[in-house]
């Protein structure tokens, strides 16, 4: 598994799972699957990870549960895109910005984005040839 950032200093994969989490590209059971993916695929990695693999609390404890607040590096529009990642999965927006149509239209433009999601969760397909 490529080295992956999941300490303060370096969290830049953290951060991405977490900002898939809260932008509905990923559900909490995802969020497991992926601190699971992590504990089998890794030879080492923060004891955070083995709690997020059970975690079943309010999703905005998930901070407390790592224990500092991960930066994802992302831009306004790749955060956008996230959000067409779980328009793309049919997924039912929360926020109405941005629309479905702007979130997808965030997602075929940022095409690292889509990338950086099937590298971060392997264990995830979803139909996406109208939007790649």
């Amino acid at each position: 598994m490529a080295n992956l950032a999941l300490t303060k200093d370096d969290s830049g994969t953290i951060g991405f799972v977490v900002a898939c989490v809260f932008a509905g590209a990923i559900d909490v059971q995802e969020l497991r699957s992926w601190a699971d993916h992590v504990l089998i695929a890794s030879d080492g990695c923060p004891a955070y990870v083995t709690e997020l693999s059970t975690f079943d609390r309010p999703l905005f404890h998930i901070y407390q549960v790592i224990g500092f607040v991960p930066s994802s590096g992302l831009t306004d529009s790749e955060r956008v895109a996230l959000v067409g990642i779980g328009a793309a999965r049919g997924r039912e927006l929360f926020e109405p910005v941005p629309t479905k149509e702007q979130a997808l239209a965030a997602l075929a433009a940022q095409g690292r984005v889509l990338t950086r999601f099937h590298a971060t969760f392997p264990f995830i397909r979803f139909e996406h040839d109208d939007i790649a």
